[in-house]
């Protein structure tokens, strides 16, 4: 009821205080359903996807689906080396808001479903390169860092001047250590 909408019962004067119940009933101090145990993102999928065919509305339920879904993280998602397993998340976290009674879309919020579904992305791109890291920063061309044959490569064909003379530093540099 609204401050300023006036009780239809009892006009501007506030409801008279009732006494408390003779029996009232506590909630049970039992352990809430612990989430599915973490094995492989596989799992994580197969675990969601089984909760998500339960959907039954009760609060143990929706204990174990958070608690369950909250066991993906950034830093497991970097775990994961299948692609086929990131593609199911990636669409499981697109999907998230899609007509289950409780789903992805209330275990996280909107930012952090966003910040995991940016790092399944940036993950699967990565391993469809062939990586399994990303690139160290630095400079964009740092001959130090180029393999043997790249680097000869380079001071043959490149039409740099100054980057093909820092190369000849770098190679040189390299043939002084090896022979000591």
């Amino acid at each position: 009821m609204s401050l300023r909408q006036p009780d239809l019962f009892f006009g501007d004067k506030q409801p008279p205080r009732t006494a408390r119940p003779v029996r009232f009933y506590r909630r049970s101090t039992t352990s809430s359903a612990a989430a599915f145990a973490w094995e492989s993102m596989g799992a994580w999928v197969r675990n969601m996807n089984r909760l998500f065919a339960i959907e039954s509305p009760s609060s143990d339920h929706y204990n174990r689906v958070r608690r369950t879904a909250r066991e993906l993280t950034v830093e497991r998602i970097r775990q994961c080396r299948h692609p086929d397993d990131l593609a199911r998340c990636e669409a499981m976290l697109v999907h998230a808001n899609s007509g289950w009674l409780y789903g992805l879309d209330r275990a996280f919020t909107r930012a952090e479903r966003g910040q995991l579904l940016v790092e399944v992305r940036n993950r699967l791109v990565l391993l469809g390169l062939g990586r399994s890291e990303p690139k160290p920063k630095g400079p964009r061309l740092d001959p130090t860092r180029l393999p043997d044959e790249a680097l000869l490569r380079l001071i043959q064909n490149h039409p740099d001047p100054r980057l093909v003379q820092q190369c000849s530093a770098t190679n040189r540099m390299r043939i002084a250590r090896q022979s000591g």
